[in-house]
């Protein structure tokens, strides 16, 4: 990728090419250059990251970063205009032990066909904590579709900013396989087994193997389902973007913020398609060489749960950022449908009681996780990341929609 803008020199541990950037429209003169990291893919062409950092080792702007006014909200630091090749996602990480302002808030507008776009909130999930695998603390992935210039604008109460910040323009691998959504796969399954929905593999998404760590992550056995949204920034995406949105999550999550692989094991999107996230959970199960897959959703609540999570915002009036959600954004009659599926498939192989409750034990972690190691916390089977940690996850409107999931998900065990 190339980018009319300087930024300071980013070293990933990854094959990295130098590319110039140019700015436009900003007052700071950057004259570093910046690496864009290429990423070997096994599909028709390459995942690419570029990253510009916007402060330095103690928080103070530079780079691509000035300070641009002062406000009654508090101080205003703006990125300039950055255009350049297309993108698909952005990204915002920063140091992973860094105080960061809690009022902190994060706006973009994207540039697209010749034109700049309105501005919008960029999520920060500032609540989120940071998942115990991560090596950097960071935002989600926020989808852009296909751009080719941001301008990003921060907004910091007490006037502080995080550590390291950075700023990063994903452009995920495509694959034969994510040009075609409508290609669907069952694993292969004993005769006596809950009814397997139609799952999407890896491959369907695009996703390029060579970045998780290999093998799989696995632990004992599972005992609860944690129901997340992404915050992805559209809740309009269209059925052909949903493979590259996925993708730009896990090209995000382990290229910027250092994760061993996809955080959740299931994305279910708007049309009720399913999608195998995390390697090897649709493999597992009870009894076999791989009784459950760890995953990297919840901090101190990963062991013996896994993570389903639903594609979109659903906290109303856009209080996560994105596009604006209004007061009512349900989650899809498909996509419930799909949610109810895909947890009386999980929920049945381990015999778990949809309506009932079990205990977990927390990790610790700190930050969004209340609960110190070894407190025990009885939840619902299918809870929520907000039953385990301070989040809004997976949002209001999702979440009140649980227990009527939970009777969905027994009515289908029988």
């Amino acid at each position: 990728m190339h980018f009319r803008k300087t930024v300071p020199a980013i070293t990933l541990g990854v094959v990295s090419l130098t590319a110039p950037l140019l700015a436009t429209g900003t007052s700071t003169a950057a004259t570093e250059t910046t690496r864009a990291t290429a990423i070997g893919a096994t599909g028709a062409d390459s995942s690419r990251v570029e990253e510009a950092r916007l402060t330095d080792r103690a928080g103070k702007p530079s780079g691509t970063l000035s300070a641009e006014a002062a406000s009654r909200s508090g101080k205003v630091f703006s990125t300039g205009e950055i255009t350049g090749e297309r993108f698909s996602s952005l990204g915002l990480s920063w140091k992973k032990e860094s105080a960061v302002d809690s009022g902190l808030t994060a706006e973009a507008r994207i540039h697209r066909d010749g034109a700049w776009e309105s501005w919008r909130e960029v999520p920060l999930e500032l609540e989120e904590g940071v998942a115990e695998e991560a090596k950097r603390a960071g935002a989600p992935a926020f989808y852009t579709d296909d751009a080719d210039g941001v301008e990003v604008r921060f907004t910091a109460p007490k006037g502080s900013l995080p550590q390291d910040l950075r700023l990063s323009f994903i452009d995920p691998a495509k694959s034969p396989a994510s040009a075609a959504p409508d290609r669907q796969r069952r694993s292969a399954q004993p005769a006596v087994q809950p009814v397997q929905p139609v799952v999407k593999l890896r491959q369907d998404w695009g996703a390029d193997e060579s970045l998780a760590d290999p093998g799989y992550k696995t632990q004992p056995s599972l005992k609860a389902a944690l129901v997340h949204h992404t915050v992805t920034g559209n809740n309009s995406y269209s059925q052909q973007q949903v493979p590259q949105i996925i993708n730009g999550i896990y090209v995000h999550h382990i290229t910027v913020l250092g994760y061993g692989d996809f955080p959740y094991h299931f994305v279910v999107d708007r049309f009720g398609g399913i999608w195998e996230g995390r390697k090897g959970s649709i493999q597992m199960r009870p009894s076999t060489s791989i009784p459950g897959i760890l995953g990297g959703h919840a901090t101190g609540f990963n062991t013996n749960t896994f993570g389903v999570a639903a594609l979109g915002n659903f906290e109303p009036d856009n209080s996560d950022g994105g596009e604006n959600t209004g007061p009512d954004p349900k989650p899809s009659q498909a996509m419930n449908k799909s949610l109810a599926d895909l947890l009386a498939w999980k929920v049945g192989q381990y015999q778990l009681n949809p309506q009932g409750s079990t205990q977990l034990v927390s990790a610790g972690g700190g930050g969004t996780n209340p609960h110190p190691a070894g407190k025990a916390l009885t939840v619902p089977v299918i809870s929520s990341h907000r039953d385990v940690n301070v989040t809004a996850c997976p949002g209001g409107k999702l979440y009140e929609t649980l227990p009527a999931l939970r009777q969905q998900v027994a009515d289908r065990l029988g």
